[in-house]
């Protein structure tokens, strides 16, 4: 499921709030990679790190795209890696129970993950945040 959110954005923070993204998602732990899309947008594709991960369930992994619209910016973001969640938790479930409680917190992981990467961005864009001092 996509979802999508608008936040005002003068375009001359646009890639400045690409990178502050960047920088928090690599301090939560996840692999960023950034790409220039056909549309003009930017996609960040993000995975939780570590190779462990996949194998139980716990991979988290996450499509953001940033597309700058006048002084609006348009976060889109779909979760990826969905089908391995739910192979490894059925095939979980009839050989191996543990691994079915871990496929099943790296899915709420990955389903919470859109609200914190909105609720980082809504911070950023914040006024309050980015006061001058002229001292």
């Amino acid at each position: 499921m996509t979802q999508s959110k608008s936040f005002p954005c003068p375009s001359s923070r646009f890639s400045e709030l690409i990178t502050s993204t960047q920088s928090w998602l690599s301090g939560e732990g996840f692999k960023c990679q950034k790409l220039q899309r056909e549309d003009g947008g930017t996609l960040l594709q993000i995975e939780r790190v570590g190779g462990w991960r996949k194998f139980i369930g716990m991979s988290t992994a996450l499509n953001i795209v940033f597309h700058q619209v006048e002084n609006t910016v348009n976060l889109e973001m779909g979760a990826g890696r969905w089908i391995d969640k739910a192979t490894i938790g059925a095939v979980a479930y009839f050989i191996i129970w543990p691994l079915a409680v871990t496929a099943g917190i790296g899915a709420w992981q990955q389903i919470k993950m859109p609200e914190r990467v909105f609720e980082h961005v809504a911070r950023f864009l914040s006024p309050s945040v980015h006061r001058t001092d002229n001292t």
